[in-house]
């Protein structure tokens, strides 16, 4: 019998929250043997522009069937980056306005309309340390991310990128 060749998707973070958040779904969505092959950088922050330019590099690397960039749209996020990110084939998940916001509403939080320092405490105080901090993950467990991923379009796209390494075809 023959093996194919799992698919590969190339996952870039921001910074070190977004990885956690994203070895985290990595940890719960794929299972070995799936076909899907998940690799997952850190581009260390800097804002949209640096980290679709730090996906572009790593994929200049490897030949990725996916490659997509999970970060915040607080830091220069705009028309010219999403048209750097098209050319450089980089998909794009934008957390607005930043991954705390995205991770509040998987609580139905109503937050969300706040600024980025002001959710970065809301959701210390709520879950007992940063998005960047294992023991945090424990309120983000399969039951509820499956309950939140019908009301949360960017964990819908990510958890369909993880199950099948290809991006969405229509806007959910």
């Amino acid at each position: 019998m023959r093996r194919r060749a799992a698919r590969t998707v190339l996952l870039v973070g921001e910074g070190d929250a977004e990885v956690v958040f994203l070895h985290h779904l990595k940890r719960l969505y794929v299972e070995r043997g799936s076909g899907v092959a998940v690799t997952i950088k850190n581009a260390r922050g800097k804002g949209a522009q640096h980290v679709v330019q730090f996906a572009r590099r790593q994929s200049a690397n490897a030949a990725y069937d996916l490659v997509v960039a999970l970060f915040d749209a607080d830091t220069d996020w705009n028309e010219s980056v999403r048209k750097a990110a098209v050319r450089a084939k980089v998909q794009v998940v934008v957390c607005s306005p930043c991954l705390e916001s995205l991770l509040l509403q998987f609580h139905q939080s109503t937050d969300h309309e706040r600024s980025t320092q002001q959710l970065k405490q809301i959701f210390a105080a709520r879950f007992g340390g940063a998005a960047h901090e294992q023991a945090v993950w424990r309120h983000f467990g399969i039951n509820l991310l499956e309950e939140a991923k019908p009301r949360v379009g960017e964990l819908r796209t990510l958890l369909h990128v993880l199950a099948t390494a290809r991006w969405p075809d229509s806007v959910w």
